[in-house]
């Protein structure tokens, strides 16, 4: 198995996870621990989701490494057709690690809920056309 489909599986695991999260973070938004559920599963898809393009973009002769150069040249190159929202995911990923403003955290999880999830989804969509 190549390292594209590894990490697309991967990916795809996670995004399930993810998937549940977000039901249960839907079904009940007070529970501290969807909200920690919610938080950890989105940033281990979205690092998942990232790395997938960056395997694409590589089998395509594209040599890029840090993730903010993957989601422009993934851009660039249209296979996603909005990178503001994973610039966004990006800077949610890399915040809600270090983030301890309750408001700022409640907004990061509207976003992966209302938001980030449904981009997610849209991608788990497309990997399946994904070959090596």
């Amino acid at each position: 198995m190549s390292r594209l489909q590894q990490r697309i599986e991967n990916f795809n695991r996670a995004f399930s996870i993810l998937s549940d999260a977000v039901s249960a973070y839907q079904n009940n938004s007070m529970n501290i621990l969807t909200h920690m559920a919610l938080i950890q599963s989105f940033e281990v898809c979205f690092e998942l989701a990232w790395k997938v393009l960056k395997d694409y973009l590589d089998l395509n002769g594209v040599k890029v490494y840090l993730p903010k150069e993957v989601i422009k040249e993934a851009f660039a190159s249209e296979i996603i057709p909005d990178g503001q929202i994973w610039i966004d995911m990006l800077n949610a990923r890399n915040s809600t690690s270090h983030e301890y403003n309750l408001d700022k955290v409640n907004a990061i999880m509207t976003n992966i809920a209302e938001t980030y999830f449904g981009e997610l989804s849209r991608f788990n969509k497309q990997v399946k056309d994904f070959h090596d």
